[in-house]
């Protein structure tokens, strides 16, 4: 494995396990140091595929990426995943779970109610993802560049668009 995807995967393998404590953080946590010392691509292979099987029990666990890479900075990606395991906590340790479920609702298109507060969350800390992301890209140029403050991004908001209506238009005096 490539050095810079050795440390994209590791990283993400690091915040997730900051989220939580499970039985298999300290393995993971000896082998991403092993992995860090490893002298070639062969090696750090031979430690990622440990990682993998001891992770691969945790529906949460995160996946290498597969496909094209990113056009985004890793540094980008790497405080929008972060972002996004904040929001995922955040929202997963709110209290009164069952009033919070029937009167947050998914998307009207799709819907239906959240199964579990957990659903909830992966959906908010999505969206937090996707909205850094936008932010970033945005045509109107960035709004995100990547920083942060702490655990908070220093994003813009978007613009507030302006109201239009059809009424202040055939007031204007002639």
């Amino acid at each position: 494995m490539k050095i810079e995807n050795w440390n994209m995967n590791t990283a993400q393998v690091t915040l997730w396990l900051e989220k939580e404590a499970r039985p298999v953080n300290p393995a993971i946590e000896l082998s991403i140091m092993l992995g860090n010392d490893a002298e070639n691509d062969d090696e750090r292979d031979t430690y990622w595929g440990a990682i993998r099987n001891l992770g691969k029990k945790y529906s949460d666990f995160p996946s290498a990426r597969r496909g094209r890479e990113s056009d985004l900075p890793d540094e980008v990606l790497l405080n929008a995943t972060s972002v996004k395991n904040t929001v995922i906590s955040a929202f997963a340790a709110l209290t009164d779970a069952d009033v919070i479920l029937k009167v947050i609702l998914p998307h009207g298109r799709s819907g239906g109610a959240y199964a579990t507060i957990n659903d909830l969350a992966e959906e908010m800390g999505a969206k937090a993802y996707r909205a850094l992301l936008n932010a970033h890209k945005d045509k109107n140029g960035s709004r995100w560049d990547g920083s942060m403050d702490g655990n908070v991004p220093l994003m813009t908001p978007p613009p507030v668009k302006e109201a239009t209506t059809d009424a202040t238009e055939g007031d204007e005096e002639e």
